[in-house]
């Protein structure tokens, strides 16, 4: 007579990995032990693996292999799906289409060019828009007509000169005039006089005594400028002459005391 054993599932296994009621000695359990050990490690690792959705989603597989490994999704669900994405990329391209500016706002944004020949108030602009451009054109030409010329700009130091030379020997020189100004102020500095010496030669006075006189309030004496000053009206060029005429006024005619000619200031 023979016994029907019951198939071994998880269901009917001990704790040590064995068959529930199978007669097993002390150590056949302890090999029990470490065989349920794996198992238990390798059903958790089994039950943390990803999904094949997740993996399509993160692009380690392809949908056309998920459908073949499984055979659970079907090429019709898969031609409809992309149709679908097709369908929604267009619908996004024409609404860009019927929201992208007309040529006239790109025009008139500065985009594109704006041409003689062109008439801007055919294509859709108001005669307002149209008499705005011209007027900003207008301002923008008499600000380019009374910019200073690059000479006056180099004599200001507002720009270098123009040299055909290498950006790195320009940058030398530069340095080289820089060190040069500062040994050159150095020793103007350490050569002025002292306050003792401006003393005895009656250049420099100390008052004994200070005095304070009263003034206007500000409400009694208005102490801004002119709004028609002379010095507000000046151009760059009348500066640039006024700056010259006092250099050379300083240079030719002004009588300067031979110990005082290093004091002198140019502007």
């Amino acid at each position: 007579m023979t016994t029907t054993l019951p198939p071994i599932t998880t269901s009917n296994l001990t704790a040590g990995g064995v068959p529930a009621g199978a007669g097993v000695g002390a150590d056949q359990v302890d090999d029990g032990k470490g065989l349920g050990k794996v198992m238990s490690d390798l059903s958790k690792k089994l039950g943390r693996r990803s999904t094949p959705e997740d993996l399509v989603q993160r692009n380690i597989l392809r949908e056309d292999e998920v459908s073949q490994s499984s055979h659970s999704t079907s090429s019709s669900l898969i031609a409809a799906k992309k149709s679908l994405e097709e369908a929604k990329t267009k619908d996004s391209l024409d609404r860009r289409i019927a929201n992208r500016p007309s040529k006239v706002d790109l025009k008139l944004r500065n985009i594109l060019r704006v041409d003689s020949s062109e008439a801007i108030d055919q294509a859709g602009v108001g005669l307002d828009q149209a008499v705005n451009i011209q007027e900003r054109g207008q301002a923008l030409r008499s600000c380019l007509k009374k910019r200073p010329e690059r000479r006056e700009l180099e004599e200001m130091n507002i720009i270098k000169p123009a040299t055909h030379l290498d950006a790195s020997l320009v940058a030398a020189q530069e340095r080289l005039k820089r060190s040069q100004l500062e040994d050159l102020l150095n020793s103007r500095l350490e050569h002025r006089p002292q306050v003792e010496e401006l003393e005895q030669a009656r250049i420099l006075v100390f008052a004994e005594t200070v005095e304070v006189l009263p003034t206007f309030r500000k409400s009694e004496y208005n102490r801004k400028p002119d709004g028609n000053a002379t010095f507000k009206k000046l151009t760059p060029q009348l500066k640039v002459a006024i700056r010259e005429e006092l250099n050379t006024f300083k240079k030719t005619e002004m009588s300067v005391h031979e110990q005082s000619l290093r004091n002198t200031c140019f502007h």
